[in-house]
């Protein structure tokens, strides 16, 4: 008796994201996919492999950030999330990777040359440049320590600073002038209160590099998941996003009123307030009517606002005719005018 062969079912290739191991970088990588809708299932943190909920096509993998560049430029890894910093570094003009989305919301840091406070005749980083000729004419090297020799390079060329040595250091920088390693540093700070205690001071102009997480991506790969379409794997991911980052400490808020005693109409107080939002830099202000449990007619107005604005707002808007405000956190936005990352991502691979 002859049996009947289904035909094969269309296997799509699986995409596999890195995520830095641990830090603040791994949290918050972590945090973002899951308000997403991604949820990472990860059994502990020795634990370097781990599934997301509901998207059995998706793998995560574990690593140092450093490692990450590594592994998708090479292929290894769809996708990843670092620090724009370690891929301006690892990556350079590696052209088998891109940034797919430059600011993932968090992790903000700079890349910054810094020099002993003692040191009053050097203040901004042209100051450098007669103070390492000076160093040579002397017979002395001029020291710099950093983790980060290919982009701290391409800046001091930039600058005509060239009479220099780079010392290549995994440990604390900040000792390394006290101690007599070296003379400067380039070094990563946020507030700048490590360079401070350490009696250092960033010179004027010494902005190196902006820096925060970002995801980054396999060219190649890309290319294939982006000709899945507007509902593939990557598509919606990508989506997803730009949908969360776009309402980052935004509230939706409602405000609603009825018939005011002072005669104004319902229009004239609904105009008042949608004006009043706009001047507090509300998005996505809009006016409507509506009706009560009796059939008494009143107003509404719907905004996005920062989160931090809307208790100041409070008094002025009942002033205006306001009976009640209500703030929910945004967890989605999607707005037909927003850049969508996705669409960048296809533009630029079409290139």
């Amino acid at each position: 008796m002859s049996r009947e062969v289904s035909p094969a079912v269309e296997t799509r290739e699986p995409i596999r994201i890195a995520l830095p191991s641990k830090g603040s970088l791994c949290d918050g990588a972590i945090e973002l996919l899951k308000t997403a809708g991604y949820k990472v299932r990860r059994a502990g943190d020795r634990q370097y492999e781990a599934s997301v909920a509901g998207h059995p096509r998706l793998h995560v993998v574990f690593m140092r950030p450093s490692d990450i560049v590594t592994q998708v430029c090479e292929g290894r890894c769809t996708l990843g999330v670092t620090g724009l910093d370690l891929y301006a570094e690892r990556a350079g003009d590696d052209d088998r990777a891109l940034v797919v989305k430059p600011d993932l919301g968090y992790g903000g840091c700079r890349l910054v040359v810094a020099v002993p406070e003692s040191w009053v005749d050097v203040n901004h980083v042209a100051d450098l440049v007669e103070l390492t000729s000076d160093f040579k004419a002397a017979g002395r090297t001029f020291r710099i320590s950093t983790k980060y020799p290919h982009v701290t390079r391409s800046y001091l060329r930039r600058w005509g600073i060239y009479y220099y040595q780079l010392i290549d250091s995994d440990g604390a920088l900040e000792l390394q002038p006290l101690l007599g390693i070296a003379d400067a540093i380039v070094d990563l700070t946020s507030s700048g209160a490590t360079l401070k205690d350490n009696r250092l001071k960033e010179v004027e102009g010494g902005n190196v590099l902006e820096s925060n997480a970002c995801l980054v991506g396999h060219v190649a790969a890309l290319r294939r998941l982006v000709d899945e379409g507007d509902e593939g794997e990557l598509a919606v991911l990508l989506d997803a996003l730009d949908g969360v980052l776009g309402v980052e400490s935004l509230l939706h808020i409602e405000v609603v009123g009825g018939a005011s005693d002072s005669g104004s109409t319902s229009a004239d107080a609904a105009a008042a307030v949608a004006s009043h939002l706009r001047a507090q830099a509300a998005r996505q202000v809009v006016r409507g009517e509506v009706w009560d449990d009796r059939g008494a007619p009143g107003w509404r107005v719907t905004a996005l606002l920062a989160s931090n604005r809307l208790a100041a707002c409070r008094r002025r808007l009942f002033a205006l005719g306001a009976a009640r405000v209500v703030g929910v956190p945004a967890r989605f936005v999607f707005d037909r005018e927003a850049k969508s990352t996705l669409d960048d991502l296809v533009s630029r691979l079409r290139l």
